[in-house]
């Protein structure tokens, strides 16, 4: 059990919250709060014994060195993970004001496609579709908000994949479980005293090296987009990752901004057609006011229309609109 390594430094309360599987989030605000995410619910819970920043933060910092990193005033923001792919997340002093605001991620288990279906996140055709797409060696993204299930829907989408091929995984921080028996997990990590900063782009530098089937990205955040789409459009076909968006034309939008940021001196127009020649389709998912996740939109990406600047895409599915 991963929350074994940290369960020591923390109230008993904390440590209750830490082990319910029923919460996905972990969130606590310096003392002015503690919050859980049930089922996509945030809701307040109150404790009967009351700790002290002071008690928090020796906490915080005693969990950070185990994870092998420091958190102190020069140096207050932390992002790492449990050895099971539970994120953890700090923002401490001077920077948090009402004391260190730790939240954590908790990755209490993975679901099938199977399940997922079951579960109503997706049609069972949808799940089909996709993989048929991933069968075929296409490039496909899985956009959506924090939280909306995205980094799931990777893992049960990458369990279709045949166990023979060899998978190349970046990420950061790591969190995927793949049982492939040929797959290398690799892990991009911030610059920390004693340690430089290795970034995606040079693990993805150092991924077509080592002879893969399929090079998985986890979440695109900066420059190593253009990278990415580079490795697409020269031969690296099957690639699959994620993105923070607020639809599926977004995503596109979105992976074409981060890919022109490595590159400012690169006309919007070009690489947005190099966006639409590497990608094949996009996933949007979501999660709606009830809390449920669910697949909203996928979409074919047919091209880019240079005459009308727009990308040329096609609906594969499209959601029911929910009632209010």
């Amino acid at each position: 059990m991963s929350y074994e390594l940290i369960l020591p430094f923390f109230p008993p309360e904390l440590r209750e919250l830490l082990l319910d599987p029923s919460i996905s989030d972990l969130m606590i605000n310096g003392t002015t709060g503690v919050y859980a995410d049930r089922g996509g619910v945030v809701q307040h819970i109150p404790l009967t014994a009351p700790y002290t920043n002071d008690r928090l933060q020796a906490a915080i910092e005693r969990v950070a060195r185990i994870l092998g990193q420091d958190l102190t005033t020069q140096n207050p923001i932390l992002n790492t993970r449990l050895p099971d792919g539970s994120r953890v997340a700090v923002v401490g002093p001077p920077s948090s004001i009402n004391g260190p605001t730790l939240t954590i991620r908790k990755f209490n288990r993975w679901y099938s496609s199977d399940e997922l279906i079951s579960s109503g996140s997706m049609p069972s055709h949808v799940r089909d579709t996709v993989v048929r797409l991933i069968g075929d060696r296409k490039n496909g993204i899985i956009s959506g908000g924090t939280g909306s299930g995205k980094t799931t829907l990777m893992k049960a989408f990458l369990d279709h994949i045949p166990e023979y091929e060899r998978l190349l995984i970046i990420e950061q921080p790591a969190e995927l479980k793949v049982s492939h028996p040929n797959a290398v997990r690799w892990e991009a990590v911030e610059e920390i005293p004693g340690q430089v900063a290795i970034t995606p782009s040079e693990l993805l530098a150092a991924a077509l090296r080592h002879r893969p089937d399929r090079i998985i990205m986890g979440e695109i955040r900066n420059e190593c987009g253009y990278d990415l789409l580079q490795a697409m459009n020269t031969g690296h076909g099957g690639t699959l990752s994620t993105i923070h968006a607020k639809s599926a034309l977004d995503a596109l939008n979105r992976l074409s901004n981060l890919a022109l940021s490595a590159r400012p001196n690169l006309n919007h127009a070009f690489m947005r057609s190099e966006t639409a020649e590497a990608i094949d389709f996009v996933l949007y998912c979501e999660r709606d006011h009830t809390g449920r996740r669910r697949v909203r939109e996928v979409i074919a990406v047919n091209g880019y229309s240079h005459v009308e600047q727009c990308f040329l895409t096609e609906d594969i599915y499209r959601a029911p609109a929910q009632a209010a």
